[in-house]
């Protein structure tokens, strides 16, 4: 007869040792004898979902943010002796002014054709919890900026980037060295892309020799018009004229026939025989097709679309999508000094 002690032990060995094993958490699956990661899965969707790669990001560093501000009041509040609610009644929401009826009339006026036709007096007291909120919301920004700066906190999320080899031969503005660089693919015929225009400008006067920003072809194939276009500003580039003619013709991207783009080189005083010898030999037909394929690689679907130091900004955004990325990547640069 066997003990009991010693039964229950042949019991347990046996169940361990039938049991699975434990999932790894840098094992995404296995097929037959091979296996695939995580790094794999993760590559996979940075190349085919770029997007969904960077809203991933996006949403881990809404949550690392919440997290340290969780934490810094959690303290702040202890600190004191107090609870977070009422940290964050003394220190925060005692500070804002509640909004005066001259500030609800003024945002009422300058947004009345947002109002759905209803009258201030309908309207007046939604403006003013809105307005006090936007107060709130400024507050605590401030509030929680200094608990940050006292308590030192280093953000070590890194955010998705491609890398991105610039040759000395691509149409460029600015610096080479400059600690921004902007890589623009873009499309002569697409409308968001020049929609997009002022605001790369923006960028440009903003930040002077701080950017350098690089222009790549990405011509749509719904765009009967894009290719030439496309190769028409390579020709204009041979005769230092590539941003002069990049301008007009998304100055005039519903009008880019071969005879409009001869007429925009001849008003730009190009020197026509050798313009209209480049576009009709088709030599930078596979230059800019290489633009678009290196696009591509990088998971470029459509256009515009601008890699700041290597991280993805698609559409046609406003400066201020720009300028977020851009001031993270100087502080981030001035911090590896």
């Amino acid at each position: 007869m066997i003990p009991r002690i010693l039964l229950a032990s042949i019991i347990l060995v046996a169940a361990l040792g039938c049991a699975a094993p434990a999932p790894s958490a840098e094992l995404a699956a296995t097929v037959g004898k091979q296996s695939i990661s995580m790094a794999q899965v993760d590559a996979q969707v940075r190349k085919g979902e770029p997007e969904t790669w960077q809203a991933l990001f996006d949403a881990r560093r809404r949550a690392l943010s919440q997290l340290i501000d969780d934490q810094l009041l959690s303290k702040a509040a202890g600190d004191l002796g107090i609870d977070v609610d009422s940290l964050v009644a003394r220190e925060i929401e005692s500070k804002v002014v509640v909004a005066s009826d001259e500030e609800v009339q003024i945002f009422f006026a300058q947004n009345e054709q947002r109002m759905g036709g209803q009258p201030l007096e309908t309207m007046q007291d939604r403006i003013r919890e809105f307005l006090t909120g936007r107060q709130i919301g400024a507050a605590r920004h401030t509030y929680l900026a200094g608990l940050r700066e006292q308590a030192g906190v280093v953000i070590m999320l890194e955010p998705p980037r491609v890398a991105l080899d610039i040759t000395d031969d691509e149409p460029a503005k600015g610096p080479a060295d400059a600690p921004i660089v902007l890589v623009e693919y873009s499309d002569f015929q697409c409308p968001y892309c020049a929609r997009a225009q002022p605001s790369v400008a923006q960028v440009l006067q903003t930040y002077g020799d701080k950017v350098r920003l690089v222009f790549r072809d990405f011509p749509l194939a719904m765009h009967d018009n894009a290719q030439q276009a496309a190769e028409a500003g390579q020709c204009a580039a041979e005769q230092g004229q590539f941003w002069e003619y990049h301008d007009v013709l998304f100055a005039n991207a519903r009008a880019l026939a071969t005879s409009d783009l001869q007429r925009y080189a001849t008003d730009l005083g190009l020197d026509m025989i050798p313009f209209n010898s480049c576009l009709e030999s088709g030599r930078h037909t596979d230059g800019v097709q290489a633009d678009l394929a290196s696009g591509q690689a990088r998971g470029v679907s459509g256009t515009p679309a601008f890699f700041i130091n290597g991280r993805l900004l698609s559409g046609a955004q406003p400066f201020s999508a720009f300028e977020k990325i851009i001031d993270e990547e100087l502080e981030r640069s001035s911090q590896a000094l």
